[in-house]
């Protein structure tokens, strides 16, 4: 019965982490994980990840005699590329958003030094668009051959899925509109994303104070957790071998799991509401 008890609360244990997760990243159809870490974008992590984490987990369970610390190690172990990668998230948004500075201020000396329009000169900016904006631009050079201009350039703004896209793109569309000083209007929005650029830098170091102070803490508490659990004399540890203790401990685990995925969130910066996204756009 104990040992019953004990696999009940380690699923449990899982399927909370679980959840928790699951509410981070959010359970809606997504069209695309633009801004996801390459360790959830690529799988390859979890072939030797995965057996790690297991190995782990047995290794603590084994020698402690704890199944939960067994259970949360293992589930450590596999998100913890997840919880660390908010630095990469914002260095990559910030990246792109260098990307798409770079492709207006080229985009507007293109219309400048040929006198060509501005379908053809997304068309040909293409073979020189920035590495972290090729794929969308390679897309949206292809839509542009059969789509409405407007319609295709709106699929671009969600393909970059950010606010300041969408300011991009809405100038963009009115560049189109407009046939005249197109030029100009592009070297204006490229100073606009270089200022929003500055600012997210500025914020973007003050997150990764934050993220340094959540990481020490984290790591302090994990060293303390393992050194009890392996090393602890029997006076401290005694009290979590039984099913009570068991119950407690995965509590107290999980509290601890959802304060990491807190603090993970508040170190990424908060999406701003977009203005072009279909869904908006459906409800005009």
């Amino acid at each position: 019965m104990p040992e019953l008890v004990l696999v009940l609360l380690g699923v449990g244990l899982v399927g909370g982490l679980a959840l928790i997760v699951a509410g981070a990243f959010g359970v809606g159809r997504r069209r695309k994980l633009v801004f996801q870490p390459k360790a959830l974008r690529r799988h390859r992590g979890l072939r030797w990840r995965g057996p790690l984490a297991l190995s782990a987990g047995a290794l603590v369970w084994l020698v402690s005699g704890w199944p939960i610390a067994g259970v949360a190690i293992t589930i450590f172990i596999v998100f913890l590329p997840w919880l660390f990668s908010a630095g990469a998230i914002a260095k990559q948004r910030i990246e792109r958003l260098e990307g798409m500075e770079t492709w207006l201020r080229r985009l507007s000396d293109a219309m400048v030094a040929g006198n060509t329009g501005l379908v053809s000169a997304i068309q040909s900016s293409t073979r020189e668009a920035p590495a972290c904006l090729a794929r969308e631009l390679t897309t949206l050079a292809h839509r542009l051959r059969t789509w409405d201009v407007q319609e295709a350039l709106l699929e671009f703004a969600d393909d970059m899925d950010d606010q300041i896209g969408d300011a991009a793109v809405a100038g963009l569309c009115v560049a189109h509109r407009q046939g005249s000083g197109v030029a100009g209007l592009l070297r204006t929005l490229a100073r606009q994303v270089a200022e929003d650029i500055v600012a997210r830098r500025t914020a973007e170091s003050e997150r990764a104070r934050r993220r340094s102070t959540a990481r020490v803490l984290l790591g302090i508490w994990a060293a303390m957790f393992l050194g009890i659990a392996l090393f602890g004399s029997s006076m401290y540890t005694s009290a979590y071998a039984t099913p009570v203790g068991q119950v407690v401990l995965a509590v107290v685990l999980g509290l601890v799991g959802a304060s990491a995925v807190w603090l993970r969130q508040l170190g990424l910066e908060p999406p701003a509401a977009r203005f072009l996204s279909a869904r908006v756009r459906r409800r005009t």
